[in-house]
């Protein structure tokens, strides 16, 4: 490009990939939130030419996707060995701090992280807890469906108080644990007294 003061090179970008851009955009999206990373401002933000990043990604979205993949993929798996509470409770606080606990303020985007890879594998390990704690087939996925929506709303508000969010969750498992079944009251004994 002759006779331009920019420098940026279009394909070079010092080691450009794909893990590169997604901690730029997350530091973007930390900084002025998601909706405010465009493929220029990243572009600028990595110092290369935006048509270097459609390489990696076909489009904004596609990226927005991603990002939201790599929250979802950080939850933290459930300690088969822990009581049922304590496995849904590790879930849920791993996944609030993911998807909007975080600066990266996600709430426009937890619609999308609902459906990534990760989102799913949460959903797989929260319905076999349920269903080892005693919840019936259909009992589970409406348990889960109500815990995950706190959870989404909480995230979705902003607020980042552990205290708040520990108070609704706690009231939500004590209602879920009253109604589990009568043959399961020995495992509601095991952890009642449990956070």
């Amino acid at each position: 490009m002759a006779g331009s003061t920019d420098k940026r090179e279009p394909d070079r970008g010092a080691g450009l990939s794909r893990e590169r851009i997604l901690e730029a955009a997350a530091q973007l999206g930390a900084r002025d939130g998601l909706e405010k990373v465009s493929m220029r401002r990243l572009a600028q933000a990595l110092d290369v030419w935006p048509m270097a990043l459609y390489r990696y990604f076909d489009d904004k979205d596609a990226l927005l996707d991603a990002v939201v993949a790599r929250a979802t993929d950080d939850v933290a798996r459930p300690d088969p060995a822990a009581p049922w509470r304590e496995q849904i409770r590790g879930l849920l606080s791993s996944a609030r701090e993911a998807l909007g606990g975080d600066a990266l303020r996600l709430g426009a985007q937890l619609p999308r992280a609902l459906l990534t890879p990760g989102a799913v594998r949460l959903a797989d390990d929260a319905l076999r807890v349920l269903g080892e704690a005693g919840f019936g087939a259909r009992e589970a996925p409406r348990a889960w469906r109500t815990l995950l929506s706190y959870t989404v709303g909480f995230a979705a508000v902003g607020t980042e108080r552990d205290a708040d969010f520990e108070y609704g969750l706690q009231r939500l498992l004590d209602g879920l644990e009253a109604s589990l079944p009568a043959r399961s009251s020995g495992r509601r004994e095991a952890v009642r007294g449990r956070p």
